[in-house]
């Protein structure tokens, strides 16, 4: 699909009322569920990409081959559009100078950006604790110059998300947007703190005027509410005090939370939320809490098909692309 039509296509997809039960259809297998009889009429189907976890080792400027591989399985994929979890540049180190910094973002753009954008898929980010952590030491940002080169690249290509941004004065770090029967809302997530201030703002954009009843609501942030992986079950590696932050987001209808950080793919509910974890799409993949199988660096695509009447969530192995 070329840009513009796919640009348009985004613009023009009407409302589809999805309700809550039919994300059961992405936390159990490649079982469908029913959509309504409105989502029903619609076509083509829309296609989600959900990447996260790209990085190398710190001050890194080139990325891996799976990252290379994977964003050509995804663009085999011709999603619509593309949410990643953050960490996409190898960051959170004050040794790294400006120059250095502008060095990873150009990798970024050359390597992930600029075959999506050259193919008319538009990307959401979040800021991950690599590119633009929000640790703060006596009211100070720790990681001030790597948040202001993280919000000069996404500010160069901030036009590319219009008309659909809004709630976004705080972009890349916190922001909305909004297609009909889709309402996405990041969240900075980049450390454990996701401040009163921040929660404050979550909720006028998750009550924006823009929001529609039937839209399928979805959250991303870089750290996730609870633990997935070995090794991150730890203070500092989830959202600190998750409760109050999930029981807003419970009121608020959210139908799915999506996440990163703990380089492993779980759908699973939690918090009385239905959370996606993602795996990670570079280096160190990470076992389950509870085991399993040898971890591989992953990438998912959610597809809402009107057609066939139904939603599924597809999990992909970079290194096989089964």
């Amino acid at each position: 699909m070329q840009q513009s039509g796919r640009r348009a296509f985004l613009r023009l997809l009407a409302g589809a009322a999805l309700s809550g039960t039919l994300l059961d259809a992405l936390l159990h297998g490649s079982e469908s569920r029913s959509l309504t009889a409105s989502a029903a009429k619609l076509s083509p189907p829309l296609k989600i990409g959900l990447i996260s976890d790209l990085n190398g080792s710190y001050g890194s400027t080139r990325y891996g081959g799976t990252v290379q591989r994977g964003v050509s399985l995804l663009l085999r994929e011709q999603p619509d559009l593309v949410l990643c979890a953050g960490d996409m540049v190898a960051g959170q180190k004050t040794s790294l100078t400006d120059r250095q910094l502008a060095a990873m973002w150009a990798a970024f753009d050359q390597t992930v950006y600029s075959p999506l954008e050259a193919a008319g898929i538009p990307m959401l980010p979040a800021m991950g604790n690599h590119d633009a952590s929000s640790q703060k030491h006596q009211g100070l940002w720790i990681y001030g110059r790597e948040r202001q080169q993280a919000a000069r690249f996404w500010q160069q290509h901030r036009s590319d998300l219009i008309p659909e941004l809004i709630e976004a004065d705080g972009y890349p770090f916190q922001y909305a947007w909004r297609l009909p029967g889709l309402f996405v809302v990041v969240i900075d997530a980049s450390s454990a703190d996701v401040d009163g201030v921040q929660r404050q703002w979550l909720g006028r954009a998750l009550q924006s005027a823009d929001r529609r009843s039937d839209d399928l609501c979805l959250v991303m942030g870089h750290l996730p509410l609870t633990a997935f992986s070995q090794g991150r079950a730890r203070a500092g590696e989830c959202i600190a005090n998750p409760e109050g932050l999930s029981t807003q987001l419970r009121q608020a209808s959210v139908d799915l939370v999506i996440s990163g950080h703990h380089h492993a793919w779980y759908p699973s509910e939690s918090l009385g939320l239905r959370l996606i974890s993602l795996g990670a799409m570079g280096s160190g993949p990470r076992r389950l809490l509870q085991g399993g199988p040898q971890p591989q660096q992953t990438f998912a695509v959610l597809e809402i098909d009107r057609q066939e009447n139904s939603l599924t969530e597809t999990n992909y192995v970079v290194s096989t692309g089964q």
